[in-house]
């Protein structure tokens, strides 16, 4: 699918959103660490854009949201209580956790919500949606090198402060939990084969639906595998189904004529998935061992402790664990548990109020994004690490404000099944309206 329209471009702007992408996507983990808290070149240009932009946005835009868009922001605001209230009673235990944290729930949703969304129409759309294909791709085919290259070779390629952070440089096979026996869990430039695959996942199915070629869409399938990671395995699975389901869905609203070509297509998808993960298992017998371990890779170590439920935080401030919502409601009590799936679920409770959004496929497969990392999310999460909640609230603002670009790109209603992310229905017409 390509964009059908293009605006006038601020080269500065444009210039920004390249470097973004560029330390965000393909080199999120460039960087030094200060203490503990790694300080990555993506952050830090989140940071120094954010403080001019908000400037011009308060001068020259006028100070109007849309109600999903105050929503958004709105549910994020009883976690930032709850996270403040540990604070001021508990005090810290982690403080490059405590500030991860604050970061990804309190500055981040600032900068995607707040300050970002009017300069969007100043990017131009094309250009951007090439290099958001370029980015991922290439991270994907570096990350398949390195998972061969490493048992050939025994050792990692590294550069400092660029695919690695100048602080681990030298440290992956020892620091990291990516050894799986014969092969270690396929890394890229993220350092980590769970935080790799979390962050694709949420934004796999915006890069399907931009990738007009098979072969690279099927790279990232492949790289996904090869992070031997069994959350990601599901991820992949819960894709498929996803879509399944709303082609089924679809067909309900033109019963009795029924469209199940592409519902076939999916069930081949599913089965196919399902036998890349399986060959994956098989190619690597520490793979198997690791699949049934009863507990999670550890994870049930510290989850499968007796609970003392609280009402409201009572442990000092330290990072999540990887099972997100089970680690909430340790962390952060009852209330915590709550906050935190109001701001995963919220973006459901908009399309449940507001349906008429997921007509545009751009903001369909955002909206897809968002919900398989919601679901993995309760396996693991890695909501800590560097990109992931970067890529969530990107994902989360394309889903309410449209692509880079574009004001608003939707499907005009023709019979036959609505399409799917990165695979259009024939006789779909795409569309542009203001909005």
């Amino acid at each position: 699918m390509k964009l059908s329209i293009r605006v006038r471009p601020y080269p500065i702007t444009s210039a920004m959103s390249w470097l973004l992408l560029t330390f965000l996507v393909l080199f999120p983990k460039g960087g030094v660490k200060l203490g503990d808290t790694p300080l990555t070149w993506g952050y830090l240009i989140l940071g120094m854009t954010a403080l001019p932009l908000l400037m011009v946005r308060l001068l020259s835009f006028p100070l109007k949201f849309s109600p999903r868009l105050i929503f958004a922001v709105a549910s994020v605001i009883p976690f930032q209580i709850v996270y403040l209230y540990s604070y001021r009673v508990n005090g810290i235990d982690e403080i490059g956790y405590a500030v991860s944290i604050f970061v990804s729930f309190f500055v981040l949703p600032i900068v995607f919500f707040l300050i970002y969304p009017p300069f969007l129409q100043r990017i131009d759309g094309v250009q951007f949606e090439r290099y958001f294909r370029t980015c991922i791709l290439a991270a994907a085919i570096f990350g398949i090198f390195l998972f061969f290259w490493h048992p050939i070779t025994g050792h990692f390629i590294e550069i400092p402060f660029l695919t690695v952070n100048i602080a681990d440089y030298g440290l992956l096979e020892t620091t990291k939990n990516i050894d799986r026996g014969e092969f270690f869990k396929l890394i890229s430039t993220y350092n980590n084969g769970n935080l790799y695959g979390v962050a694709t996942l949420m934004v796999l199915p915006l890069y399907n639906l931009f990738e007009p070629k098979r072969w690279r869409r099927n790279v990232m399938k492949i790289a996904l595998v090869l992070t031997l990671s069994r959350t990601i395995w599901a991820g992949l699975i819960v894709d498929q189904v996803l879509s399944l389901l709303w082609l089924l869905g679809r067909n309900a609203f033109t019963f009795p004529r029924l469209y199940l070509g592409g519902a076939t297509k999916r069930i081949v998808a599913v089965l196919i998935t399902m036998g890349m993960v399986l060959s994956a298992l098989l190619f690597n017998s520490r793979a198997i061992s690791f699949l049934f371990d009863p507990s999670l890779g550890g994870r049930l170590g510290t989850s499968a402790e007796p609970l003392n439920l609280t009402f409201l935080p009572d442990m000092p401030l330290a990072g999540f664990a990887e099972m997100l919502y089970t680690s909430a409601l340790k962390e952060y009590g009852i209330t915590g548990l709550l906050s935190i799936l109001l701001i995963f679920i919220g973006p459901l409770l908009i399309f449940a109020v507001n349906p008429q959004l997921v007509r545009s496929p751009i903001r369909r497969a955002a909206l897809k994004g968002l919900v398989l990392y919601a679901i993995v999310a309760a396996i693991d999460g890695a909501t800590n690490l560097i990109p992931v909640m970067a890529f969530y609230w990107f994902v989360y603002m394309t889903f309410l404000c449209g692509w880079p670009g574009e004001k608003s790109l939707i499907v005009q209603d023709t019979p036959g099944p609505v399409p799917d992310a990165g695979i259009p229905a024939d006789g779909a017409r795409l569309g542009v309206v203001s909005g």
